[in-house]
């Protein structure tokens, strides 16, 4: 007989995982911001550029964005397979130790 053993609580250490770098990637969608810097001091040269310098940075702060939303969502969803896994094994032992009550108490 083949099988699989889950260890939810290593799901739950990856979900923790995962909400850490959702942190990292805000942080980082922060420094973003601060990338932006005033027409002055672009000089008059790079005014010609700095319109397409700052559609990157639009375009870098909302994949940062993107990126958290998915680090949230697999952080939830880890976790709740961590707890469907962990209510499965709960229920199978129940199960497991009426069936051995029975035996015991024939």
């Amino acid at each position: 007989m083949t099988g699989f053993n889950v260890n939810s609580e290593e799901l739950r250490t990856y979900s923790g995982k995962l909400a850490g770098q959702k942190d990292t990637a805000s942080e980082i969608a922060g420094l973003v911001d601060t990338a932006d810097v005033g027409d002055k001091s672009w000089g008059v040269v790079g005014l010609f550029v700095k319109h397409s310098y700052t559609e990157m940075l639009g375009d870098l702060k909302e994949l940062f964005t993107s990126l958290q939303d998915g680090f949230q969502s697999a952080s939830e969803k880890f976790a709740m397979a961590a707890d469907g896994y962990q209510q499965n094994e709960d229920a199978v032992k129940q199960l497991l130790n009426g069936v051995k009550f029975e035996i015991d108490g024939k």
